[in-house]
């Protein structure tokens, strides 16, 4: 038979059409505080977009706080200055305004949630003025790429969000604090700031609800914690109350240490066990729902083909994250960007006798950015370190022989150490940091010191108990299933995890949706609001 693409667009159309009828029906029925409250004064904030799952849980979340607060809730994009500017073209502004009246495609979801409009922030001429003065400092504030991650306005930190929103717009590797394109949107990002400042100013904002804490839509959480207004921020592994101290995702790991101690000797056992079983499945090239995002396993089958110099050399792997996807999400590392740490990496390979390796996630071969790109084009830089295929196991590696391996936050430092291999972090703020079994300088002065004099690692035997804490405590205790149990079969069933935010997830919703179990989780996120808690457990 052969396949025809016009009769399955054309069936994946109405197909859709009659999915988006449905879910709009479902939420209509179970979310009904925001109609109700539509006429207060009270304001909550939920950010924009078309992402189904977001609909979904925030149908949940904004319910509950509309009830708690009597409160009416108004949508708004999060995406400004990274998908689109931020003064709309003419057309841009008609299908805005035809959107919200005409309740099409996700206004129309938002609308059975209760949401009557979706603003769309814009400048006014106090916006204009203020961002003008601000700008004006430029030149004196902005000398260098710290001076950018650093960046605050009324003591609210906000350049780390426009550091990381240029690099996704553009797809860069790093900035250039003195290009127009950059000054530019520095300005943009002043523009809405302030915009965001004046609309908090003049409205009863009683809650923000957004998906990214990152990024320039998070300027809304930004505000409301300095104003002490609730915010939360939720993806489809976790659920978070972000404050002063916490306004970023993934800050669980300060408690592991202090959450584990509490445990019984015999607990601590069973949970180590559970740890140690988890983590050698992953070592066995095993996908579960701990790295829910990733689509091949790292740890894959060894090749006949060995991929390491023979030589009395030390070893250094080196392991990149995404060139520009936020590398500012756990707070600053040693250096503002991928990009810096690459160059000073090469710059000491130079110098050096080490064999200097790097490999990036096999996932990065069809990532959204431009990651595998660059670390080619560094590796022609840089000659003596060697690119090796990202599909090059990491048990092979280790097998070969590996003495060292260089990340600034990534999960890897939970994985090597198991086999006694020292791992050095290009970062104080990464879920292990609370241990010992990874290697953390003070700075970025002593990360250099640390990696021009590194000798054969010693045979003291890293303590492998700390390795499978953290893995509990991380994959286990603090788990990804606030909303599913499992998301792996959620994975499975909507044939992969770019679907979640897809039609396939209101699918698997709606024909998997149970009342019971819709009011037991009902409950459960309005305990967690009630609560003073970080992040929602189960």
């Amino acid at each position: 038979m052969i396949f025809n693409i016009k009769r399955y667009l054309k069936n994946s159309f109405f197909k859709n059409i009659i999915t988006n009828i449905k879910i709009k029906k479902k939420f209509s029925d179970l979310f009904k505080n925001a109609k109700l409250n539509k006429n207060k004064k009270n304001i909550i904030l939920l950010e924009f977009n078309n992402w189904t799952f977001n609909h979904i849980a925030a149908g949940y979340i904004c319910d509950i706080l509309s009830k708690k607060q009597q409160a009416k809730i108004k949508g708004y994009p999060g995406y400004q200055l990274i998908q689109s500017n931020l003064k709309q073209s003419y057309l841009n502004k008609f299908l805005w305004k035809l959107g919200n009246k005409a309740s099409l495609k996700s206004f129309g979801i938002f609308k059975s949630l209760g949401i009557e409009d979706v603003l769309w922030p814009k400048v006014d001429l106090e916006s204009e003025e203020s961002a003008l003065k601000e700008i004006k400092k430029y030149k004196k504030k902005i000398k260098s790429k710290e001076d950018v991650q650093n960046y605050k306005i009324n003591n609210i930190l906000i350049g780390d969000l426009i550091y990381d929103s240029f690099l996704k717009k553009t797809l860069s590797a790093t900035i250039d604090i003195k290009s127009p394109e950059f000054k530019n949107f520095f300005f943009d990002s002043l523009k809405l700031f302030f915009i965001w400042k004046g609309y908090f100013n003049k409205n009863k904002v009683t809650a923000v609800v957004g998906y990214h804490a990152v990024y320039l839509g998070a300027i809304p959480l930004r505000l409301a914690i300095y104003k002490k207004i609730p915010c939360y921020s939720f993806n489809i592994e976790k659920l978070y109350r972000l404050n002063k101290r916490r306004y970023l995702y993934n800050l669980e790991y300060l408690d592991y240490k202090k959450r584990f101690k509490e445990f019984s000797r015999d607990k601590k056992k069973i949970f180590l066990k559970i740890a140690k079983e988890k983590l050698t499945s992953r070592f066995n090239g095993l996908l579960n729902s701990d790295l829910i995002y990733t689509s091949e396993s790292a740890y894959g089958k060894k090749s006949n083909k060995k991929v390491l110099r023979k030589s009395k050399n030390l070893k250094i792997l080196i392991a990149p994250s995404s060139v520009s996807d936020s590398p500012h999400f756990l707070g600053n590392t040693f250096f503002p960007d991928l990009h810096e740490w690459l160059e000073c990496l090469g710059k000491i390979s130079n110098q050096s006798k080490y064999d200097w390796y790097i490999k990036c996630h096999p996932d990065y071969t069809t990532y959204f950015d431009k990651t595998v790109y660059y670390i080619k084009k560094f590796t022609k830089k840089y000659p003596k370190i060697k690119l090796l295929n990202s599909k090059t196991s990491h048990n092979q590696i280790i097998g070969e022989g590996i003495n060292y391996v260089l990340t600034i936050n990534g999960t890897i430092a939970g994985e090597y150490p198991f086999y006694n291999i020292n791992v050095i972090n290009a970062s104080s703020y990464h879920s292990h940091a609370e241990y010992d079994f990874s290697i953390t300088p003070k700075n970025r002065s002593e990360y250099i010191k640390v990696l021009k004099s590194l000798k054969t690692p010693s045979k003291t035997a890293i303590k492998q108990a700390e390795v499978l804490e953290h893995y509990y405590m991380k994959y286990q205790y603090f788990n990804n299933s606030w909303f599913f149990n499992d998301l792996n079969v959620i994975k499975k069933s909507v044939k992969g995890f770019q679907n979640v935010v897809r039609y396939e997830m209101y699918e698997y919703w709606l024909n998997n949706f149970d009342l019971n179990n819709h009011k037991k989780k009902y409950l459960e996120i309005k305990k967690f609001i009630d609560s003073k808690e970080y992040v929602l457990r189960r």
